[in-house]
């Protein structure tokens, strides 16, 4: 396969004792991970298509300490001074999307203008950063795409390889193949480019996560894209082949939108790590006001635990 990606490392590290409210409450051999469209975080109050007041913001970070979560993958955030103002740097390593600024446009129900959205990592300090790889090869298809980040760290004296995506928007169709929506033709190139990638690691022999929000339903066992990742040797899980080499947690599971209740933020796991997930912890982090108006984000984060 065609060297895509680049290198790159991006961490803001600072050390300090764990509030109580920050304090994990699994087992010290188990990590928690988790992933979160912020929706538009922005840097200063009252910006992007997602403005929100100084309080909004207090809401966002007492959200974000009650995830108990050692990594938290983001999408749709402006800056890693964006993040900071929910993950304070004296207790979370910040590693943002080294993606150029793109062009902004203006926001349909707000007029105000658009933030970056970018994907980013947040890691307690705990834990070890061994290397940031920048995925830029997932935004190649089409100027102002998202880039991706694979982050590698070190727990229990084993290598755990993260993938962050965010992938386009706008092709909510089983079959995205049947479809003559751009949107869909985009993330279709994006597709055969997560699919190279993935079939050229070693899925079965290593700890890797590959999560974030997909823009798709695939928990849904008849989704094209789905199916597709499925071709043998056979990347997806699929109880039919014995070679499996992932698996999607969130299937039948249930999102927690009240709009939209099928999932589109997903967490998949290699075979290899597997057998160190607890399967009742998937987990969807509601919010204390899910009234659609008043929802913190339109996505919730949803968690998984692993024990090592």
């Amino acid at each position: 396969m065609n060297k895509f990606f680049k290198h790159s490392l991006f961490t803001c590290c600072a050390t300090i004792a764990l509030s109580a409210c920050d304090t994990v409450t699994h087992p010290d051999n188990s990590l928690a991970v988790a992933t979160w469209n912020t929706e538009h975080l922005a840097e200063n109050n009252g910006q992007g298509c997602k403005a929100r007041t100084e309080a909004d913001y207090e809401k966002l970070k007492a959200y974000a300490s009650s995830l108990n979560a050692d990594i938290v993958a983001l999408q749709e955030v402006e800056s890693a001074k964006a993040v900071a103002r929910v993950f304070p740097e004296e207790k979370w390593q910040i590693i943002i999307s080294d993606r150029p600024d793109s062009q902004t446009y203006t926001c349909r129900e707000s007029g105000l203008t658009s933030t970056q959205q970018k994907v980013a990592f947040v890691v307690k300090n705990s834990v070890k950063i061994d290397n940031v790889e920048q995925l830029k090869a997932i935004a190649a298809p089409r100027a102002g795409l998202r880039q991706g980040i694979k982050l590698t760290i070190q727990h229990e004296d084993e290598k755990l390889h993260i993938v962050n995506l965010h992938l386009k928007s706008g092709c909510f169709v089983d079959d995205y193949l049947d479809s003559d929506k751009e949107s869909c033709a985009v993330l279709s190139q994006q597709i055969k480019i997560l699919d190279n990638y993935l079939e050229s690691q070693q899925l079965n022999q290593e700890n890797w996560i590959v999560l974030g929000d997909f823009n798709h339903r695939l928990a849904n066992p008849n989704n094209r894209f789905r199916k597709d990742l499925f071709h043998s040797p056979g990347l997806f899980a699929d109880t039919s082949r014995p070679n499996k080499q992932l698996q999607n947690l969130t299937d039948g599971k249930t999102g927690c939108h009240p709009k939209y209740p099928a999932p589109i933020d997903h967490i998949f796991v290699s075979s290899a790590l597997s057998t160190k997930y607890n399967s009742e912890s998937l987990k969807f982090h509601y919010f204390d006001n899910m009234n659609i108006d008043d929802m913190l984000s339109d996505h919730c984060a949803s968690s998984a635990h692993f024990t090592f």
